[in-house]
């Protein structure tokens, strides 16, 4: 039987769950509906019931601890052993070797035995990773993999998928897992050496670049890695001594990648491949689109490539099918909000406008309200650039500059084809928003964005484009501003007391008590960020008749705002200070996005 050298992690654990080995905490303790000292409630052969076996026969932790870390689990959603190990209790070595003692499999220590690298390298890189295992040698014609979790029987399948031959699993801790592959592959990218053939088991070579990568299994990779670390884009860049990746996560950018200078024309060659671009082409700005497929969920790729002083430059924006069935409820919208906006897309003709920066969700907003009145006895057309989602039983319509169509020139057009819905991706010009606003006023409802930093504000941005006062008064229904703020990761989520400052922001008496707001602490599953994917945040504003009185009057923005205000409208940040409460975001993600003055 394996020995728990219980304290062991990857740096000295300077707390415990108890102090000592008092032997006060051997006395038997039982909880209601949770008799630990049987632990009738834990499976008798799982890891974790060894785990919390060994932390109770050694006196690590006592009965109520147990109990109160798993009604803590329980609550958060996340096995025990994860809360134990966030609490100190536990490291992942104990962990990794109670998963080898249930498995009758060996516990390996990567830090006292390193992995052959040759053989390392034959595995690519985005299985390692999103698998968690490394192929650590070979023994008697078997291939040796280090494996995080030998439970899951996908990573036994991914290594036999590649390479036809026996595995033999082993176990080793997570952390050490992880460093070996980011100092293994980081070293051979850095270095520009070829990831080799070992015992021809690697895959046909299909692109080498001049250092002897294989390009198309790293373009490839990088697309994965994006994927399952969540990306919405890739940016891929020349800097003056290397080639830099890197990702937008939930908002940020973080460099994820390097790789010499010399791969950039092959790696930029392989995507101009792929959306058939003209590969001889450098001086000149280049857009395309291609389909990935990556862990079983397909991906649509947008792709622009301009050139830059240092070599051309590419960006490209990760679209997820799934996402064209996202729904208002699924966007954040507060439940006033959403019955609000509901009744406005019902209405016959008029003008919906969405409003806010490059990136804060309008499209999908746009999308998810024309899939709330997709019926068969509407005609819905799209003018789009470019057509992001595609969406069954609507007509989408692609601008094409290249071609002469435009945003004005196939809104023309499409009033030729008896549409009753009519939705316009952007409103860039007088043109357009003149044809937006007839149409409207012409028996259709259209939907169109605008970038405004508000939702009032798009009054002011028509009438400065040139469109007539009575044209936008008597078109505009209601405008919608939105922005995206990241979500609490609920794995880390911790709530706390806020203090006098946040009480005043939050307009929370300071005299109540009581009050929690949350914050993440980070985690492996956030990227140790506290935060998890993004959520919307929304300020309506419908049309009534003193406002579209003040409209016709040229109001400035400021007037239009305090009345709408005035009679009821949400705000982003009140909505911001609502999921603040509701801990759905933190106070301070709310005022990052929200800039205004405050105290």
């Amino acid at each position: 039987m394996i020995d728990f050298p219980f304290g062991r992690s990857r740096g000295t654990r300077n707390q415990r769950g108890v102090s000592g080995k008092d032997p006060s905490l051997r006395t038997r303790t039982v909880c209601v509906g949770y008799d630990l000292e049987d632990r009738a409630v834990i499976a008798a052969d799982s890891a974790e019931h060894k785990i919390v076996s060994k932390l109770l026969d050694d006196g690590e932790v006592n009965h109520a601890r147990l109990y109160s870390l798993r009604m803590e689990s329980e609550t958060a959603g996340v096995p025990l052993v994860e809360v134990m190990q966030a609490a100190d209790i536990i490291s992942e070595s104990d962990i990794a070797q109670a998963y080898a003692e249930m498995n009758g499999l060996r516990y390996l220590d990567l830090t006292r035995r390193a992995p052959a690298r040759a053989w390392t390298l034959t595995l690519p890189e985005n299985i390692a990773r999103r698998k968690c295992c490394l192929i650590f040698g070979e023994v008697s014609g078997q291939l040796v993999a280090a494996v995080a979790d030998p439970v899951d029987p996908s990573v036994r399948t991914a290594i036999v998928a590649r390479f036809d031959r026996p595995v033999q699993l082993v176990v080793s801790p997570r952390y050490q897992i992880l460093d070996a592959i980011n100092e293994i592959y980081g070293d051979a990218r850095a270095k520009g050496a070829r990831l080799v053939d070992v015992a021809g088991l690697s895959p046909t070579v299909t692109a080498v670049s001049a250092t002897g990568l294989n390009i198309v299994e790293q373009f490839d990779s990088i697309i994965d890695e994006a994927v399952d670390r969540r990306a919405s884009d890739i940016h891929i860049e020349s800097e003056h001594d290397r080639l830099r990746i890197r990702l937008r996560i939930d908002g940020r950018m973080l460099e994820a990648r390097a790789y010499p200078l010399d791969v950039a024309a092959a790696l930029i060659s392989r995507v101009k491949v792929l959306c058939t671009l003209d590969i001889t082409e450098r001086r000149r700005a280049q857009d395309g689109r291609f389909s990935h497929k990556s862990f079983e969920q397909n991906i649509d790729v947008r792709v622009a490539i301009i050139p830059t002083a240092r070599g051309e430059r590419v960006t490209l924006r990760l679209l997820s099918r799934d996402r064209s069935r996202l729904t208002l409820e699924t966007l954040g919208m507060g439940v006033e909000i959403r019955q609000a906006f509901d009744r406005l897309i019902r209405r016959p003709y008029g003008i919906i406008m969405l409003t806010g920066p490059t990136g804060s969700g309008k499209s999908t907003t746009l999308y998810a309200a024309l899939q709330v009145i997709n019926t068969v006895d509407k005609h819905i057309i799209t003018v789009e650039d470019p057509v992001e989602y595609d969406i069954a039983g609507v007509n989408q319509v692609p601008v094409d500059a290249e071609y002469g169509v435009s945003f004005a020139g196939a809104l023309r057009s499409i009033l030729r084809h008896d549409p009753d819905v009519i939705m316009v991706g952007e409103i860039r010009d007088e043109e357009t928003a003149a044809l937006a606003l007839e149409a409207s006023l012409t028996g259709h409802l259209v939907f169109t964005t605008l970038h405004t930093n508000s939702a009032v504000g798009a009054v002011t941005r028509l009438l400065e484009m040139g469109c007539e006062p009575y044209l936008v008064s008597s078109a505009l229904v209601g405008v919608m501003a939105q922005r995206l703020v990241r979500k609490i990761c609920t794995n880390c989520k911790k709530a706390y007391e806020p203090n006098a400052t946040e009480r005043k922001i939050l307009e929370v008496p300071l005299e109540r008590s009581g009050m929690e707001i949350y914050r993440g602490t980070g985690c492996s599953r956030c990227l140790r960020s506290g935060y998890l994917d993004r959520i919307g945040i929304f300020e309506f504003v419908p049309f009534d008749s003193g406002l579209t009185a003040l409209v016709m009057e040229k109001a400035h923005t400021d007037e239009l705002a305090k009345y709408a205000e005035g009679h009821g409208a949400i705000t982003l940040r009140d909505d911001a200070m609502t999921k603040v409460r509701d801990g759905l975001t933190t106070l301070e993600e709310a005022l990052r996005v929200t800039v205004q003055e405050t105290v």
